[in-house]
């Protein structure tokens, strides 16, 4: 799952990271589904695509060390 941080911040306690999972869907109370979200901890959020896209409007894309893996060997 893709991960995003804003730009300006590096490392420290005050970062907030968005996690993208396009399995994350919620339904109300007429059976309606719906992009979701969800907070994993208080920095930490998992979301479908369509609300990470709102979000983010000033963050940079965080790769994980499987992903740099996978495009070094292609």
């Amino acid at each position: 799952m893709p991960q995003y941080r804003y730009k300006d911040l590096h490392g420290n306690q005050e970062e907030y990271v968005f996690i993208e999972d396009k399995s994350m869907f919620s339904k109300d109370n007429k059976g309606n589904w719906y992009p979701g979200f969800e907070f994993i901890d208080s920095r930490t959020v998992k979301a479908h695509p369509l609300i990470i896209d709102t979000l983010l409007l000033d963050a940079e894309r965080l790769w994980t060390l499987e992903e740099l893996v996978a495009a070094a060997s292609t």
